[in-house]
């Protein structure tokens, strides 16, 4: 067997494209010399080209293994581990292969997409960001890495912050209950902002971020406004957070901004408790003291074309709507919902009494008091600071965009309503959701 003569061959065959051709005759070579290096490398080209991930892999080990200088070699393996979804196994080839050679792009942008799959999203943004240092004009990576930066902080974290009445309520309320030389400790730190207030006011602060890059990022919010000395971070969950570590003593004041659009699933009623248990002060104040959900019956022409579909083009689409979800949120000044009842609030949580309930069933009626067609029952949520210092997010009265969405509620199908009708609904929570529903 003139094996130059078939290595020759199947790389002609290969650089014509002839792939399954040049696979043979790489085989056949590799059957009768085993373990040569520039076969089994060529062998995993024309593999790779075909999506033959494992045998691809193998060909490229053996390549590995035989000791030959592929400029690639590295970055193939980790591919091929990646296109068989071993992300672990493909992570570790491609920094073996960014290291082998830290000026490729694409290697280390291969790096990142397998840090976003195992999760470990601070070393995938590192990546990426190299990437794009090395070729900024490199599309896939700009595509990577604003889908990075959106799971790393959620689109609803800026309009949060900037939401005017929010933040003008909570700065009242730190300005009423915030005394010089008060010991703050916050739960979420986000961006800062709260921190800085309480700092502004006098206090030392506490705050706990759970988030690493969010943590490290409030940490230089914090010191390019000058308060690093008034702020600590700690990038932990507050429960477990422990009195005399970072946390001098039990603190004066009680401050957190996790609350969520249906108030409950970041937790916060655990969150309360726990600090209350164990890092409060008996005394201690709290903002928000209390806090609740609140609804009403909602319709408007331009919800319903949100929540419901019916007559359409001479069809009738009606069925389609038990694909829907049963609760969905929006900005209310994209869907425009129109009152059609008064507010009432099925649940309320005052974190300066008692233990607050961890599970609760309510039956409770709304009464119509206009003319119109109820495609939803609108929730929100409302805020006490006390000292008169109050705040809801609802969804019939224009407001700066939140971070914290009105949540609608459907019925089996719309029903028109008129002043006097009476809808029943039925309500729960666990401490960590909110569910409303009509009642038939």
């Amino acid at each position: 067997m003139d094996i130059n003569r078939l290595f020759a061959d199947a790389v002609a065959h290969q650089n014509e494209g002839r792939w399954a051709e040049a696979a043979a005759l790489y085989r056949k070579i590799d059957k009768a010399r085993p373990g040569l290096g520039p076969v089994n490398w060529n062998l995993g080209i024309v593999l790779k080209a075909q999506e033959q991930w494992d045998d691809a892999l193998r060909a490229f080990e053996k390549a590995d293994k035989a000791g030959g200088d592929f400029r690639g070699l590295l970055f193939n393996i980790g591919l091929c581990w990646q296109k068989l979804g071993r992300m672990e196994a493909a992570a570790k080839a491609f920094e073996k292969a960014v290291a082998a050679e830290p000026d490729d792009h694409v290697g280390l942008f291969n790096l990142a997409a397998a840090y976003r799959e195992l999760d470990q999203l601070e070393k995938a943004v590192a990546a990426v960001d190299r990437s794009l240092a090395l070729n900024p004009d490199f599309v896939e990576a700009q595509l990577l890495q604003s889908k990075l930066r959106t799971r790393m902080l959620p689109i609803w974290h800026v309009p949060m912050v900037n939401d005017a009445p929010r933040n003008d309520a909570y700065e009242a309320a730190i300005k009423a209950q915030v005394r010089p030389g008060d010991l703050v400790l916050e739960i979420g730190t986000g961006s800062g902002l709260l921190a800085m207030m309480a700092a502004r006011a006098g206090a030392t602060v506490v705050t706990c971020e759970a988030v690493p890059w969010i943590a490290e990022t409030a940490r230089a919010v914090i010191a390019a406004n000058g308060l690093s000395d008034r702020v600590t971070v700690v990038n932990t969950l507050s429960t477990a957070l422990q009195v005399g570590d970072v946390l001098p003593r039990r603190a004066d004041i009680l401050l957190s901004e996790i609350v969520a659009s249906d108030f409950l699933s970041e937790r916060i009623i655990p969150a309360v408790a726990d600090a209350r248990a164990r890092l409060l002060r008996p005394d201690a104040r709290i903002l928000p003291e209390r806090g609740g959900v609140r609804c009403a019956l909602a319709g408007g022409d331009i919800l319903e074309r949100h929540l419901f579909t019916g007559p359409t083009n001479g069809f009738d689409l009606t069925p389609f709507n038990r694909l829907y979800p049963r609760t969905v949120r929006y900005d209310a000044r994209t869907v425009q919902p129109v009152a059609l009842s008064s507010a009432i609030d099925p649940f309320s949580f005052d974190f300066t009494a008692g233990p607050v309930p961890l599970c609760e069933q309510v039956r409770f009626s709304l009464t119509a008091n206009a003319i119109g067609h109820c495609v939803a029952l609108a929730q929100w949520v409302w805020l006490d600071f006390g000292k008169g210092i109050l705040f809801e997010n609802s969804p019939f009265v224009d407001s700066p965009a939140s971070g914290w969405q009105p949540g609608f509620f459907l019925p089996p199908a719309p029903f028109p309503v008129s002043p006097g009708k009476v809808v029943d609904i039925d309500g729960y929570h666990d401490s960590y959701n909110v569910w409303l529903s009509f009642r038939p």
